[in-house]
């Protein structure tokens, strides 16, 4: 069964690792790709505004059933990945990342390593509700342009109290996992874990 994959990413560190996972799926047919976007959310939202950024992703997530995280040097930092990440789990979609940095890019080579973004990212109980939650460096605050929502949204979090992130979804290694044959796979798992 052929899935709808919303990519999130670092977009100027990482376009070019990010178009070498996207475009296998010419060749593997297994999923369409979608939350592709031509430039920086960053800068759109310098131009245009926080809300006409979260319109566009929202757009993107709307009728994709995964979001896979492309998980650079950099990608933890970004604010509109967090976002991503929140709003799928409020929509019930499957999640999981995958390491892109050792994809080598013709001008910068491999890169190193990064923090997985789901390590900042939780969710704490708020009236009796799931309260999704960003770590920074001064402790865990309420994430910014998001509500609570019941934990019935994601099977995943059913049972779970302040759950972080990177205890409920895997990630996993573009080179050493051998994405280009397993990413398939790997976009099954997610969706199955969120009942899709």
């Amino acid at each position: 069964m052929a899935r709808t994959v919303f990519f999130s990413f670092h977009y100027q560190r990482d376009i070019f690792r990010v178009q070498q996972v996207k475009n296998h799926h010419v060749t593997k047919g297994t999923y369409t790709a979608a939350g592709f976007f031509d430039g920086s959310l960053e800068e759109k939202a310098k131009k245009e505004g926080d809300t006409a950024v979260k319109n566009i992703i929202d757009r993107g997530l709307k009728g994709s059933s995964v979001l896979c995280v492309l998980i650079g040097n950099q990608t933890y930092t970004r604010r509109w990945v967090d976002y991503e990440i929140l709003k799928a789990i409020e929509l019930g979609m499957g999640v999981f990342g995958v390491r892109i940095h050792q994809i080598k890019d013709p001008k910068t080579g491999v890169d190193t390593a990064g923090s997985s973004p789901f390590q900042f990212l939780g969710y704490g109980i708020k009236e009796q509700k799931m309260n999704p939650m960003v770590q920074y460096k001064d402790g865990w605050k309420d994430a910014p342009y998001l509500s609570p929502i019941d934990s019935s949204a994601a099977p995943y979090l059913e049972g779970t109290e302040r759950p972080i992130l990177s205890s409920l979804f895997n990630v996993y290694d573009w080179v050493d996992g051998e994405g280009y044959n397993n990413f398939g796979n790997w976009v099954e798992k997610a969706a199955k874990q969120a009942g899709r």
